[in-house]
């Protein structure tokens, strides 16, 4: 039986998100003199807009040229008043304005991303909910959670917790059948500041993003809440983020490495087993939250994958690999060293500095300083063998022809490939499968990282044995598609 902690429901919250902004009218209020000040705004959002679109009636008709945001008075807050209930549009919370061209109007339609109930608990301490929309059917179910029951619906997988800062995060998908939509749940079992909140679902999203090659953003719902019970909201805050980054481009598939490790049907492992753990979950959102270079690199990940030119991604993910190695060799300098014993390095490199010093004169002020930055990084490793030394600091063993392919990062920095020239278009196929691989690369050495022992899944690999499976040929595959790192 389901325990009560694992009973959900957003049944208020879903209706809610139907309903709200459907041809509502309000009247604008400004504490500065604007052209828009006593206006009458009826706001209307469709379930296919990523926003809310107005219309206008202003006071008095403008001159076309002062239709700017600026002007009009956009560029402030605003408040938007109906007989029973205040929302306030911020300061670039409307993105877009329009107007006649040619002659005065008092009419202006427009599009707005941000908004938020007058009371919504911007500055103090609240719980918080973040409910967006998916299409993710099995949303959740490769991490190692536990079975939930939302609004009627039994789910035997797809909750799971994560830990930020001390901060306790649930998660969660739910489908209403009679929409035929899905909606994801965050929320936070503790009070947190609004702000924290948001900086904390964004990391979560973009987290469960490198992993699955999804980066949900789109339209946000935050709601907040009296107490942790969820039971009952007190008000919205709305902003459409960004358009979400859906590849599919997955790095982690628990169901098919099961099939792939060829289990006995009558003795199959556990399932959970070869989830993703939901503590490595919570170390690379705490990781994120103070590794600006972590972030980065799994950022070019997610959105190098929405490029289809295979030139283009193999460069963005070496740009991926340079930044996450530079992470882990300012962490491990020691080890990254080419010359162990310092001790006896040290004194030599001292007089390399006296006999420099002593011939200053000799150099002009560029050349000395050349001499003396050579003499301070003498025991730096070459770029090369950083890349080599990250494997190697985690015990990962490289098949060679990925240790040819770490040394063709330098030629895409440099708009070459590792082809002769005049020969990209007939290698066009290739050229994707090796930005595959890098892709690969870069997220061993983040799941490394974070502490991370399972599957990877090869998406080159994979690609080639379905290629193979699907057109009945006998090619022989030099890789593998899941690896146990």
């Amino acid at each position: 039986m389901i325990g009560e902690k694992n009973l959900k429901s957003i049944k208020a919250e879903t209706e809610f998100i139907k309903e709200t902004f459907k041809n509502e009218s309000f009247v604008i209020s400004q504490d500065l003199k604007s052209p828009i000040k006593e206006g009458v705004i009826n706001l209307n959002k469709t379930s296919d807009n990523k926003h809310i679109d107005f219309n206008l009636q202003l006071q008095n008709n403008l001159d076309p040229n002062n239709l700017t945001f600026k002007k009009l008075g956009f560029d402030k807050n605003c408040r938007l008043i109906s007989s029973n209930r205040t929302f306030v549009v911020p300061a670039k919370g409307v993105t877009n304005v329009k107007g006649k061209r040619f002659v005065s109007t008092n009419e202006i339609t427009g599009e707005i991303t941000t908004i938020y109930d007058e009371g919504f608990p911007l500055e103090s301490m609240s719980n918080f909910r973040l409910i967006l929309k998916i299409r993710e059917e099995y949303f959740g179910t490769m991490f190692l959670g536990t079975e939930y029951s939302c609004d009627g619906v039994q789910y035997g997988l797809g909750l799971f917790k994560l830990l930020v800062e001390n901060m306790e995060y649930q998660i969660f998908r739910h489908k209403k059948s009679i929409e035929q939509q899905i909606y994801l749940t965050i929320k936070c079992l503790n009070t947190i500041n609004f702000q924290n909140f948001k900086d904390d679902c964004e990391l979560i999203l973009k987290s469960v993003g490198f992993l699955t090659g999804n980066w949900h953003q789109n339209e946000h719902y935050f709601f907040s809440y009296g107490s942790n019970d969820f039971k009952s909201f007190d008000f919205l805050y709305y902003k459409y983020s960004h358009d979400s980054i859906i590849t599919n481009f997955e790095i982690i598939n628990p169901q098919q490495f099961r099939s792939f490790i060829h289990t006995d049907p009558k003795n199959p492992p556990r399932l959970t087993s070869i989830l993703f753990p939901e503590k490595i979950l919570s170390t690379l959102v705490n990781k994120l939250k103070f590794k600006h270079e972590l972030e980065r690199t799994i950022e070019l990940l997610i959105e190098g994958n929405e490029v289809r030119s295979p030139l283009i991604r193999c460069s963005i993910f070496s740009v991926a690999l340079e930044t996450v190695v530079s992470l882990i060799h300012s962490e491990n300098k020691a080890f990254f060293k080419p010359i162990k014993k310092t001790e006896k390095l040290t004194p030599i490199l001292n007089q390399f500095k006296d006999i420099a010093e002593r011939e200053k004169d000799g150099f002009s002020a560029l050349e000395y300083s050349s001499l003396l930055k050579k003499i301070t990084y003498f025991n730096t490793p070459f770029n090369k063998d950083k890349f080599i030394l990250a494997f190697e600091l985690y015990k990962i063993n490289l098949p060679e022809k990925y240790n040819v392919l770490l040394n063709t990062r330098n030629l895409f920095f440099h708009g070459k490939t590792p082809y002769e020239e005049g020969t990209l278009k007939s290698n066009i196929k290739d050229l994707h499968l090796e930005a595959n691989r890098i892709h690969m690369l870069v997220s061993i050495l983040i799941l490394k990282y974070i502490g991370y022992r399972g599957h990877i899944k090869n998406q080159a690999a994979y690609r080639l044995e379905s290629e193979s499976f699907y057109n009945e040929t006998d090619r022989q595959i030099e890789e593998s598609a899941f690896y146990n790192i």
